[in-house]
């Protein structure tokens, strides 16, 4: 079954609220969850995989500011801790020229990528190492990246590199054309139908009881007259 790019993105983010996500976050993560899945990525999986192996508190506070160039991500999902840590490794590169940062303890570095994405738009390119092996690659019109980077592995090292020139293209495991965005959108998205009722479900348990308090506050149905 087809879907919506929207269905999918609301659908992940009220699954996420219902997880405990702060608000905010739970919009990002929806955000990094609808770009696998616009990009064929199988971006529900991983969230159900994220689900299968998280069951705590999402409260992943980590330390910016120990070390501008070093960031210690203790092992903590990158749904959640990614978008400050792009955020403010971006912020460094414009403001102190500072291009290379190390995150360590950085459990599922795959979820970066769609972050890392937005900025392609402002001439921000990323490109990911682990030692010398390149993972993953951005320009105006591509991204690729290294499949070594879906398996999750606790204590992973790697090194993001900001510029404001594109990459040279190489050829990796996988290439996600930009350009073909907008065709996927007008596609839809087919995502794993088990795992969507999954997410589904999760999804329901955010949505607010029906009650005359509820209704006061704008939940449900009715007009102005209410």
């Amino acid at each position: 079954m087809s879907y919506s790019y929207y269905e999918v993105y609301t659908n992940a983010q009220r699954a996420f609220a219902s997880l405990g996500f702060p608000y905010g976050a739970d919009e990002d993560a929806a955000y990094i969850i609808t770009w696998f899945e616009l990009y064929n990525l199988k971006g529900i999986d991983l969230f159900c995989s994220f689900i299968e192996k998280n069951d705590e508190q999402y409260n992943y506070k980590i330390d910016l500011f120990k070390n501008e160039r070093v960031i210690d991500l203790n092992n903590k999902s990158n749904l959640i801790t990614g978008p400050g840590v792009i955020d403010y490794i971006v912020s460094k590169f414009n403001t102190s020229n500072v291009n290379e940062f190390s995150l360590i303890n950085c459990y599922d570095p795959i979820f970066l990528i769609p972050l890392l994405s937005r900025y392609i738009k402002k001439d921000i390119y990323g490109k990911i190492l682990n030692d010398k092996e390149i993972l993953c690659l951005m320009n105006k019109e591509k991204i690729s990246i290294n499949k070594i980077l879906f398996e999750k592995k606790i204590n992973n090292s790697i090194k993001i590199i900001l510029s404001n020139t594109p990459n040279r293209n190489q050829i990796l495991d996988i290439d996600i054309n930009l350009i073909d965005s907008k065709k996927y959108l007008s596609l839809g998205l087919s995502p794993n139908q088990n795992n969507w009722n999954k997410i589904a479900a999760l999804a329901f348990q955010s949505y607010v009881p029906e009650s005359e308090e509820s209704r006061s506050k704008g939940a449900g149905g009715g007009d102005d007259n209410d």
